[in-house]
């Protein structure tokens, strides 16, 4: 797995998101099961704005050259990974806000924790293949 790949995923993942919260944020809230009131509908699109926003930097960085600016963006992903895990399963678990498919933001998290901690580990497989000698 690459430092660009695990971008271009998680770039997608955000923008599909983001696009479904900010142009139909009633039916983003109704998939997760949420109370649709004036005022969540409008939260609902500024968080549809903000993670088209990340989604945008996130792809725009994929092509990052520099060995640290690829490690400074992984554990800064990371970091958002774990967070976004803790406050979905909050948000299922306590306060019940998220009620309906929120299973798949957990996997979604896990997912990109477990790909950018691979990453920052800097753990490499490497494939050692003997050479026949004729």
């Amino acid at each position: 797995m690459t430092y660009r790949f695990l971008s271009l995923m998680n770039s997608i993942a955000l923008a599909v998101f983001g696009a479904m919260f900010f142009i139909m944020p009633q039916f983003a809230l109704e998939l997760f099961g949420t109370e649709t009131y004036e005022a969540t509908i409008f939260v609902a699109r500024v968080l549809g704005s903000a993670l088209l926003l990340a989604g945008m930097f996130i792809w725009m960085a994929k092509d990052l050259v520099e060995s640290r600016a690829e490690r400074t963006m992984a554990i800064m992903l990371l970091v958002s990974s774990i967070v976004g895990f803790i406050l979905t399963l909050v948000g299922m678990v306590w306060v019940d806000v998220i009620r309906a498919n929120g299973w798949t933001l957990l996997v979604l998290h896990i997912l990109f924790v477990l790909g950018y901690g691979y990453l920052i580990s800097g753990v490499t497989i490497v494939r050692n293949q003997q050479q026949k000698q004729v």
